[in-house]
């Protein structure tokens, strides 16, 4: 098969995987996705286009949230309705994302190798999130690092990257997240859990020298506990925007300790796509707290997005479909390929489209 026969292809499955995942809203969805058919340095600029992403975290299993610090074992925000509730920080929930994004673009790749070589012109591919530790002298406390990014693959150009001081430029994520907020206080959302610990030596919990066990205590956020929150995702082309919402609805765990805690479904009640960012998972969360008495069901959660962005309906497209992350997560496999190297083949152009706008400015 030709190359122009393949691009013709992929356009169509494309097309039908955005039809099958917004319904009657396709055209009006595609139509205001971003397109991106050649390099140019204009492609850098900013398109002004914001899809308004509203989540709901549905935790399956109990969770251990944690902040970085130490001091607590579950991130807490205060409300004005007096009492504090557990919150999940965008920067754990968008970690999980990009892994998942970054397995549906390993696993695509090993099964398509030729392809990615005939399409992409790429013959291998190892990006990874690595972390490691640089310790320099005199510095202090050793600090947290992460490499590995390829610099040009959907992953990289999506959730961006950062470049050591001199080696090139960095690229900002386009997925951007605030709070995602418990719509339960915490003393009825958090549950102390008591632990044994094996020891390796002994296989027992009793440790050797001591007279008691080895016992720990975790905070943990029990399971049925819903969030609610909000990505925006900025100047997508359609199968960047479908890639990016199929990682986040196939995204199954969060949080510390994942071989044992940690699983979660997500909800993605409606998308608006607009000109700006609209809306917070704060403020629905606040009205599920005043409003619903004891503890919120799924549905409570989803009608009350439902009111919420129904006052945003004449400033953009509003996509509501309580199916919508189902429809995502059980994508056609052929569809999913096709959305996979059409972004592949977007970011590419978008990567030097930036190479080209940073050399002009400079």
């Amino acid at each position: 098969m030709s190359s122009q026969r393949i691009e013709e292809e992929i356009v169509k499955l494309v097309e039908k995987a955005g039809r099958e995942v917004f319904g009657d809203s396709f055209d009006d969805v595609r139509k205001w996705c971003v397109v991106r058919k050649d390099v140019s340095w204009e492609n850098a600029i900013p398109k002004g286009k914001v899809a308004n992403v509203f989540v709901i975290i549905e935790a399956l299993s109990r969770l251990l949230i944690r902040h970085e610090q130490e001091s607590t074992d579950v991130t807490e925000i205060p409300t004005p309705l007096g009492f504090n509730v557990p919150a999940i920080i965008n920067t754990k929930m968008q970690a999980v994302v990009r892994r998942t994004m970054l397995a549906i673009l390993h696993e695509w790749f090993n099964r398509n190798k030729k392809v990615a070589s005939k399409v992409l012109g790429i013959e291998q591919y190892g990006c990874t999130l690595r972390p490691f530790i640089r310790r320099e002298k005199g510095t202090g406390t050793p600090e947290e690092t992460f490499t590995g990014y390829c610099g040009s693959c959907p992953n990289c150009l999506i959730f961006g990257y950062a470049v050591q001081e001199g080696a090139g430029y960095n690229v900002k994520s386009r997925v951007e997240g605030d709070l995602y907020v418990a719509t339960l206080p915490s003393d009825k959302a958090i549950v102390p859990t008591t632990f044994n610990a094996v020891d390796d030596v002994t296989k027992t919990t009793q440790m050797p020298g001591m007279e008691t066990g080895a016992l720990y205590t975790y905070n943990l956020i029990e399971a049925g506990t819903l969030f609610v929150g909000k990505i925006s995702l900025r100047d997508m082309t359609l199968s960047e925007l479908l890639i990016t919402l199929v990682s986040l609805a196939r995204t199954s765990r969060i949080g510390g300790r994942q071989t044992h805690f940690g699983e979660i479904r997500i909800h993605i009640p409606a998308i608006l796509f607009s000109t700006y960012e609209v809306g917070s998972g704060y403020e629905i969360a606040q009205t599920v707290l005043s409003s619903v008495k004891g503890r919120p069901t799924i549905e409570n959660v989803v009608n009350k997005v439902a009111e919420y962005v129904g006052k945003f309906e004449g400033q953009g497209i509003l996509v509501q479909d309580r199916e919508l992350a189902n429809k995502l997560r059980t994508m056609k496999r052929n569809y999913l390929d096709a959305v996979v190297l059409q972004a592949w083949k977007e970011v590419l152009l978008f990567k030097t489209s930036l190479d080209m706008y940073v050399g002009k400015q400079s």
